[in-house]
């Protein structure tokens, strides 16, 4: 099988994953996490490592809040093989819940980790150790009760770098997306003020606790991709989650300009019920309209999936 590299500025190779049906064939999930400490709360994708199908590396972050319990781990995936997770060491502020996670483009091993209150961490990951770089940022017009699980960068054609983050919501109330422009450093992490921002709600996931947005992620063509999610706060579920595409991220006179779809517009690009009982919180695009999901099951661990969305 040939081996295809796709490194964190080559993505543009991605294709936009578009539209409207639900992909026929649901995703086989495999086991990162046994227990309420082994969830997946974000995911990126490990720059330069091989991609195919069923074959990545990806980096993902769990929401612990103890001392001693971790907080960020490598998953190495092959065809046929169980998932390889390799738990990493953290080192710097500790964060007490860890809920989003993206590659910087063009940086090779920098993340940037984002905890539920607001506050995100540049940390660069090297020799089984993530390692926090520089002081902890608060997002821009972060707010004291204001929860927070996605945290994405794109860059754009002219080569500047943007962030874009929600609030998740919760029910009647939507979410809030923002972008601002950003600037990562070998050592150093700068969100500028908020130069756009929109509401978001989605039709489903609709009972229990809604979740607008459980994570996201901007494509190459800056297509938002949004994963929402649902939880009965019973940490046995059952749970439910959709994926989006959400609208667009444009830049326009170096600025960037959120477009994002209504409610009613929106057509899942997968669907998970009750029944399939999953609470999607990390999501990651690869090329040829792959993808993989992450969930935090709470008492049932953690699981990914490879999925091919619908174009």
């Amino acid at each position: 099988m040939n081996k295809l590299v796709v490194s964190t500025a080559a993505l543009g190779a991605v294709v936009a994953m578009a539209l409207p049906a639900q992909a026929a064939v649901q995703p086989k999930w495999q086991r990162v996490g046994t227990d309420i400490t082994g969830g997946v709360s974000g995911m990126a994708l490990v720059a330069g490592a091989p991609i195919g199908h069923g074959r990545a590396d990806v980096l993902i972050v769990r929401d612990n809040k103890k001392d001693g319990e971790n907080r960020i781990s490598t998953v190495r995936l092959r065809p046929g093989k169980a998932p390889a997770v390799t738990p990493l060491t953290w080192k710097g502020p500790l964060p007490k819940d860890v809920e989003a996670l993206d590659a910087v483009p063009g940086r090779k091993n920098h993340y940037i980790a984002l905890a539920s209150e607001g506050t995100a961490y540049h940390v660069t990951v090297a020799g089984g150790t993530a390692t926090v770089q520089g002081a902890p940022v608060s997002l821009p017009d972060r707010k004291d009760g204001d929860n927070y699980e996605s945290f994405a960068l794109f860059r754009g054609s002219a080569g500047k770098l943007f962030a874009v983050w929600a609030t998740r919501g919760k029910n009647a109330e939507k979410a809030v997306v923002r972008t601002a422009p950003a600037t990562v450093g070998k050592a150093s992490l700068r969100i500028g003020t908020t130069a756009d921002q929109e509401k978001f709600a989605v039709p489903f996931p609709n009972q229990d606790e809604v979740r607008h947005v459980s994570d996201l992620k901007v494509l190459p063509n800056g297509t938002v991709l949004v994963s929402s999610a649902s939880d009965p706060n019973d940490d046995n579920g059952p749970f439910s989650s959709a994926v989006y595409n959400a609208g667009k991220l444009k830049i326009k006179g170096g600025h960037p300009v959120l477009d994002l779809k209504k409610t009613g517009s929106l057509r899942a690009l997968r669907r998970f019920t009750k029944k399939d009982d999953h609470k999607v919180e990390g999501i990651v695009a690869l090329a040829n309209g792959q993808a993989i999901w992450g969930t935090d099951d709470e008492n049932l661990g953690g699981f990914v999936a490879f999925d091919q969305v619908p174009r």
